[in-house]
């Protein structure tokens, strides 16, 4: 038993000694494929693995280099990420806007007599509560349009009309109510960010506004002791003056964009108005007739000048979509041009003349908003 376990172990040994022997000796002769007639230099097998130690594509020079994974030295492709267009974005609010205003005019004498100031008619506490609609779109290259128009009643105020001589023998006063009176104005802008900034924006605009006032004057109170004017006074129920004007102007401004905190922003800007135009005419109802001294009609107003509009917003972003915010406005338009008041008075004895007249409509107060944003597309 003992001598049957040594030879065993004797032939194992010999056995695993001579495979190397047949692999080196005999391997590289072998046929390949199952060839009958041997086999060409193109059909040979490497004696040897291939296992290269680097990957067989290398990306480009100026490419940051692959990471590692984990483990393991050798390098692992990575997709690059691709940059994401954020598509336009739309928002749409509406907003409440308590404000009061002033409308006045100076009326100059005839220039070929004199430059004598003859009459300022001053509309004032003219307070609106209007309603408006508003919108923006951005685009995708920092470019946007936006707009609003709103509406309102007037509400009570007052006509100071002042006669000054020597157009008139004693220096008048009266006080009328101011009632009846609308409001209407709207405007659009297109803008362009030039600025962009982690918490900042800055960006110029230009557009188009306009704006209707129409106010109205019951009765007449002499306040300055003339006992030639409103003497005795006319009732408060008696219409005496209506004002109607049409402003149009363009807008040149700045606009600037703050995030104060994540969800808090202050937007403020500055619109000046390098163009208006005032087209208006004044009725004095008390005064129209066919007899020589009374006006025909209507009398004719317009004027051109410059002015500027100052807006700012606090708004809260409560989510994604839906923000709130309070701001404030301040408004001033300002015209010089002429009125044809001469043209409409009845048997006027020399040729008229048109007078020069000057336009000045002031309006501010504060405003609450809410607005609705979605997008991208």
């Amino acid at each position: 038993m003992r001598l049957r376990l040594v030879v065993l172990s004797a032939i194992s040994l010999a056995t695993i000694s001579l495979v190397p022997a047949v692999r080196a000796g005999t391997l590289d002769q072998a046929r390949m494929r199952g060839s009958n007639t041997g086999y060409a230099a193109a059909d040979a097998a490497p004696s040897y693995p291939i296992l290269p130690s680097e990957p067989s594509y290398q990306g480009p020079a100026a490419s940051p280099p692959y990471p590692a994974a984990i483990g393991s030295s050798r390098p692992v492709a990575v997709a690059r990420p691709v940059a994401q267009l954020h598509g336009f974005t739309f928002e749409f609010g509406t907003r409440y806007w308590y404000s009061t205003g002033k409308l006045a005019k100076d009326l100059f004498d005839d220039p070929r007599l004199s430059a004598n100031l003859n009459s300022r008619l001053t509309y004032s506490g003219l307070t609106s509560g209007a309603f408006e609609g508003f919108g923006r779109a951005n685009t995708t290259f920092g470019s946007y349009i936006r707009g609003y128009a709103g509406f309102s009643g007037l509400g009570r105020g007052s006509l100071n009309d002042e006669d000054f001589p020597p157009g008139i023998t004693s220096y008048s006063s009266t006080l009328s109510q101011q009632q009846g009176g609308n409001l209407a104005y709207g405007s659009v802008d297109f803008g362009q960010i030039l600025v962009k900034r982690d918490r900042a924006t800055w960006s110029l605009f230009v557009g188009y506004g306009y704006l209707n006032e129409s106010v109205s004057a019951f009765g007449c109170n002499q306040i300055a002791g003339n006992p030639l004017v409103c003497v005795p006074a006319i009732g408060s129920g008696v219409l005496a003056i209506t004002e109607e004007t049409r402003w149009q102007f363009a807008r040149l401004g700045i606009l600037g964009e703050f995030k104060v905190l994540d969800r808090l922003k202050l937007s403020a800007e500055v619109a000046w108005l390098p163009f208006e135009q005032v087209t208006a005419q004044d009725t004095h109802w008390l005064r129209l007739g066919t007899s020589p001294g009374s006006l025909s009609g209507p009398i004719p107003e317009s004027g051109g000048g410059t002015g500027v509009q100052i807006e700012a917003i606090l708004s809260y972003q409560v989510s994604d979509h839906v923000s709130f915010g309070l701001g404030g406005r301040y408004w001033c338009l300002q015209t010089r041009g002429s009125t044809d008041l001469e043209g409409v008075i009845v048997g006027l004895p020399f040729p008229p003349s048109a007078q020069p007249l000057n336009f000045t409509t002031t309006r501010y107060g504060g405003f609450a908003q809410g607005a609705y944003k979605f997008g991208p597309i």
